[in-house]
């Protein structure tokens, strides 16, 4: 069974509501049907269910007001145009020269930016045809760039941190060390939980 965005992110933002109103008040409403119609033909490639079910009901968040992530450790979900955006960054940025012909992971086109993180780092849905088609990844342009696959859908991801916050379910699936969000006056961190 596959997990549903629209289970799991009403369930987030109750959480965030109760522990971090501030927070929940940036999340913003959702994506209009001419959103999701510009979002796909931009993309040139069908969305993922549970993305578009995300984004139903919730167009990203006001990512750069937020204290903290909403998603671990240090994204925060961004509205259509600027996922359209940071993939038009990263496209340019990447369609340059690689230095000393060195042989480092490129950006694709089917990589859609999702979320951000303040130091540069992106999560975004792999749109590419094959195995990897919906996988939430993450890049970091630290190091030479590079993707590395988080979660297998973003009902997934979404499913994970519902959990956390809401049962106080560990979440091991990032770095194989189990984690829990805490809120600090107001702001939003994940903690480990053992040392």
């Amino acid at each position: 069974m596959t997990a549903r965005a629209a289970t799991s992110w009403p369930r987030i933002t109750g959480w965030l509501a109760e522990q971090a109103p501030a927070i929940a008040r940036l999340v913003n409403p959702p994506a209009t049907p001419v959103d999701l119609r510009y979002l796909e033909a931009a993309m040139n490639h069908p969305l993922p269910a549970d993305l578009v079910e995300l984004l139903q009901l919730a167009n990203g968040t006001e990512h750069r007001a937020i204290r903290g992530s909403v998603i671990p450790f240090h994204y925060n979900l961004v509205p259509v145009m600027e996922m359209l955006a940071i993939r038009r960054m990263w496209q340019k940025i990447e369609a340059g020269p690689l230095l000393s012909g060195a042989d480092v992971p490129r950006w694709l086109d089917g990589y859609l930016p999702i979320a951000d993180a303040a130091d540069a780092g992106v999560m975004f849905v792999d749109l590419s045809d094959g195995p990897s088609y919906g996988a939430v990844c993450e890049w970091y342009p630290e190091g030479g760039g590079g993707a590395s696959q988080q979660w297998s859908s973003v009902g997934q991801m979404l499913d994970d941190v519902a959990g956390a916050m809401v049962d106080r379910r560990p979440m091991t699936r990032i770095r194989d060390v189990p984690y829990l969000p805490e809120v600090d006056e107001g702001s939003l961190h994940w903690f480990q939980v053992y040392d």
